[in-house]
């Protein structure tokens, strides 16, 4: 029996896209970030979400396919991890959106129920 080769002396030297790939989320994060919200009721602290009611969440969703309008999400993934997304809604049905994410600079498709809160950009 051959013995295994060596490992090698560090990790893999990534790809172009790792890096461009890494500016791109940090460059959207920072957009999420310094986004001007519209302001809603009661202040809320910096960054802070406003928790939002089914009814109210889908009504949005649908008034931005509409008017193209971007939206501040809060969505909990299927490990129970929370995010704050720029998204462009795109369609809504059948208990999901589809939207331009601006954090993944791609189209990815949400479940309403587990979107948290939502919040329209302030007009500049």
């Amino acid at each position: 029996r051959a013995a295994p080769d060596p490992a090698p002396d560090g990790p893999p030297t990534p790809d172009a896209t790792l890096p461009a790939a890494a500016v791109r989320a940090i460059r959207a994060g920072d957009l999420a970030a310094t986004t001007p919200r519209k302001p809603v009721g009661e202040p809320l602290a910096s960054g802070e979400l406003p928790r939002t009611s089914s009814a109210e969440t889908l009504a949005t969703m649908q008034a931005a396919v509409l008017t193209g309008d971007s939206l501040w999400i809060g969505y909990v993934n299927a490990e129970g991890a929370a995010s704050q997304r720029v998204v462009s809604p795109v369609r809504v049905e059948g208990g999901f959106v589809t939207a331009y994410d601006h954090t993944a600079d791609e189209i990815r498709t949400y479940p309403l129920h587990r979107i948290t809160g939502v919040a329209e950009l302030a007009e500049d």
